[in-house]
């Protein structure tokens, strides 16, 4: 339907191009996501009741700021003027990305050995791909075959791990369930 609302809104109803690649993005991000989660192994005791409560609680919470800090960072970035503003300014979302770290860690130290071992070894076949991915855009830029701005790149590692980690953790973890 978002794609359908996106085209429609491009095609019919002269929506901004902001707007309908908003609605596509959406779309295909819900696509996406129900494609995983029709792929996901049942894992509802992977790990204790509480333990997977206080994650998920953790997590929603620390997100939701995130979100919340993104669509005003940029505009508050550009308004301030003292460098020592600006950098803590900067770094909080680095600051709210370092607690969902936190939780992640707490998740897998509370966890069972098995669960341990899934989500490590989903986390470290995400990294190497990661790596090798942005091993080979480098080479390529380095060519000058590709011209990609190093700020959009260098933030987009951690969500590209974080993506990589839940797609390699449904192959992990139907392995051993």
């Amino acid at each position: 339907m978002l794609g359908v609302v996106s085209w429609a809104g491009y095609n019919l109803w002269n929506f901004e191009d902001r707007i309908s690649g908003f609605f596509a993005g959406l779309a295909i991000g819900c696509f996406f996501g129900a494609g995983l989660l029709w792929w996901t192994p049942d894992m509802s005791d992977a790990a204790p009741k509480a333990v997977i409560r206080r994650y998920q609680r953790q997590i929603a919470v620390t997100m939701g700021a995130y979100v919340l800090v993104m669509l005003v960072w940029k505009r508050l970035l550009d308004a301030v003027d003292p460098t020592w503003l600006k950098v803590l300014i900067a770094l909080f979302p680095a600051a709210l990305v370092c607690l969902v770290m936190r939780a992640f860690v707490q998740y897998v130290r509370d966890s069972d050995e098995m669960q341990r071992r899934i989500e490590l070894e989903s986390g470290a076949i995400a990294a190497l791909l990661v790596s090798a991915i942005y091993l080979g855009l480098g080479f390529l830029q380095s060519a000058k075959l590709i011209d990609m701005a190093a700020g959009p790149a260098l933030i987009g590692v951690f969500p590209a791990i974080c993506l990589l980690y839940g797609v390699t953790k449904i192959f992990v973890s139907r392995r051993y369930l």
